[in-house]
């Protein structure tokens, strides 16, 4: 086929075109080249499974965007998975009580499932439920960060704890 007839690739594009400056941006923040490869292509996977694309103006700002909040999500994920390890470690007093491996396991699947659920919720809802569920903020201060009713609130946590269950159900 005649290059010049062949659909353009937008998606394409802009990974050939911005690829390396994105790892080059992650690695000055991981420090740590492997991870930098694989936020960059967390990045690039989000843009593809996201639906219809439009190509930015600014491409390396929205890559950024992209990229930051794939981190802050890491980072949650990691704190979560922290607080529950550090939980573990201060049973161990409780041997005879402690969790099975398979329960430990079945605990580990059930924070992954609600991990990807709360990836595929809009920004706001997640953002809302993590405020109150991993901050311990109050739904009056939620509203007064988000500029957004309690009323709003109220139905985002409603969101975000029927999508919680729906997740630990398929389970």
């Amino acid at each position: 086929m005649d290059q010049s007839k062949r659909p353009s690739d937008p998606i394409g594009e802009l990974y050939a075109g911005h690829h390396h400056w994105l790892v080059s941006w992650l690695r000055r923040r991981l420090h740590c080249p492997d991870q930098a490869s694989d936020f960059a292509q967390d990045t690039f996977y989000r843009i593809l499974i996201a639906g219809r694309y439009e190509p930015p103006r600014e491409p390396r700002a929205f890559l950024a965007t992209i990229a930051r909040r794939i981190l802050i999500d890491n980072g949650r994920r990691f704190r979560l998975e922290q607080a529950y390890r550090e939980a573990l470690e201060s049973s161990i007093e409780h041997i005879d009580q402690a969790f099975s491996p398979e329960q430990i396991l079945q605990a580990i699947e059930l924070l992954e499932s609600i991990d990807r659920a709360l990836a595929r919720m809009k920004l706001r809802t997640r953002e809302t439920f993590i405020m109150r569920h991993l901050e311990g903020l109050s739904q009056d201060e939620i509203a007064r960060r988000q500029g957004i009713s309690v009323r709003t609130v109220q139905a985002d946590l409603v969101e975000a704890m029927l999508a919680c269950d729906a997740a630990m159900e398929a389970n």
